[in-house]
């Protein structure tokens, strides 16, 4: 796959009380200000550096591809509840007023993680968002033709391929990420997924049938995605049910954790969800960031040890 060589920017480094690297203030006030703790890997560049500081990926591993998941969650670490009808969303709940400038940075570092490689999500949530199209940008989404450009710069498609996660195949047939022009969708399934995608109509998309619900045909999958298809990069949005099976499986490498300031009431929803407790788990905080000088979010990335290699 060609290279680019990371753009310039007219950021600098400077040497932080602890002597870990922060990058000094530029630009977009949407531009999120990392302070790196160690070497996250080859930098990727960034398709605009006043809008986005460039960040460094590892190479995958050799026989499946680096996944890296990006998820917002409440002050009090609650990802999700189970929805009482269409309108409780949990996320646009959780991330607050839509006019925030640190709302606004969230949505484009989410933006900016799809131009890495494929993104990933669980069925249910293609469900819940019926016009849902994991792609630098959305329906609605401010124009960002500089994020498509930096793709293929990179040797990769105009759109990240979208898998789709699902155990028991309930993929709704006319859903955009099976019927947009241009978009390649792969589905993760079972034996018996396999057979309700069928009897769905649903024969376009790339389909992988594995025993999900194990670990080991978890990873089998992976390994055919990267050998059947050439992903070595996922963008995995969740939710927390396939974090969970993934970090189960030890493929999950890293996770993009963006933490608003808003507290859910935990007793008032049913179903509460809430993320890894990450020091627990071992993981290393590699980075974090804030927008400058007035953020409230915490924008940080954590990476866990001991992964399939």
């Amino acid at each position: 796959m060609p290279s680019i060589s990371a753009i310039a920017s007219s950021s600098r480094s400077t040497s932080a009380p602890d002597g870990a690297a922060t990058l000094g203030t530029v630009g977009d006030p949407t531009r999120i200000q990392w302070t790196r703790y160690r070497s996250a890997g080859t930098e990727v560049g960034t398709p605009d550096p006043e809008r986005w500081a460039p960040l460094g990926f590892p190479a995958p591993p050799p026989d499946r591809p680096w996944i890296f998941g990006v998820v917002v969650v409440s002050a009090n670490g609650v990802v999700a509840w189970r929805r009482r009808d269409a309108r409780d969303d949990p996320v646009r709940a959780i991330l607050g007023d839509e006019a925030r400038l640190d709302r606004r940075a969230d949505r484009r570092l989410m933006r900016y993680l799809r131009t890495i490689g494929d993104v990933g999500i669980g069925a249910q949530t293609v469900r819940e968002q019926p016009t849902l199209i994991l792609s630098p940008q959305e329906p609605g989404d401010e124009r960002a033709p500089e994020l498509y450009a930096f793709r293929v710069a990179r040797g990769l498609s105009h759109h990240p391929r979208n898998i789709i996660y699902s155990l028991y195949g309930r993929v709704p047939p006319q859903h955009p990420m099976l019927t947009t022009p241009g978009l390649s969708t792969i589905i993760l399934t079972t034996p018996a997924g396999r057979a309700e995608l069928t009897r769905r109509g649903i024969r376009d998309a790339a389909v992988i049938v594995e025993p999900l619900l194990e670990p080991g045909g978890l990873a089998r999958a992976h390994t055919r995605l990267r050998a059947e298809h050439g992903v070595r990069y996922i963008a995995c949005e969740g939710g927390q049910t396939l974090f969970g099976a993934l970090r189960a499986a030890r493929l999950l490498d890293e996770v993009f954790l963006t933490t608003t300031d808003v507290l859910v009431d935990r007793a008032a929803h049913e179903g509460v969800l809430t993320t890894f407790d990450f020091a627990a788990e071992g993981a290393t905080l590699v980075a974090e960031g804030r927008l400058e000088p007035a953020g409230v979010y915490t924008f940080k990335r954590w990476r866990f040890g001991g992964t399939r290699r």
